[in-house]
């Protein structure tokens, strides 16, 4: 494998979900960029076995709903979350937001499975949250 891989991907390119770790060949971090319209998000929370997530805010502002708490995630703000927190990012502004999320990518002989992250997100399907209109 070669020792490093280059990709461009402007953020104004992004149209909804971008997953690169795979067109990189990456071994050991999955991330993606995400463009999120005004008044849409995540259609519902989910937290992770052992996985970690961190969240960036690229571009606009956007919202972070961590265990119930709304969380203002303007341009530049990084967090990490922990496994078992529930989770959901979104948008309660007026314009585009552009999140980068990162995650690790198990080794290949994992339990848990998946090779884009590790495939242990347990997903809430009955608790929807609500993006605010601008």
């Amino acid at each position: 494998m070669a020792k490093y891989n280059k990709l461009s991907m402007p953020i104004k390119d992004v149209k909804d979900k971008e997953f690169l770790a795979r067109r990189l060949n990456c071994e050991g971090v999955g991330f993606g960029i995400v463009r999120i319209k005004p008044g849409k998000g995540a259609e519902y929370v989910h937290q992770h076995k052992v996985q970690e997530e961190v969240f960036i805010t690229l571009k606009g502002e956007g919202t972070l709903i961590l265990d119930g708490r709304r969380i203002p995630m303007p341009e530049g703000t990084i967090v990490r979350v922990s496994p078992e927190v529930n989770r959901a990012i979104g948008n309660d502004s007026g314009r585009d937001v552009v999140f980068l999320i990162m995650g690790g990518i198990p080794p290949k002989d994992f339990p848990l499975g998946g090779r884009t992250l590790f495939g242990d997100g347990i997903p809430h399907r009955d608790k929807v949250p609500r993006w605010k209109k601008a």
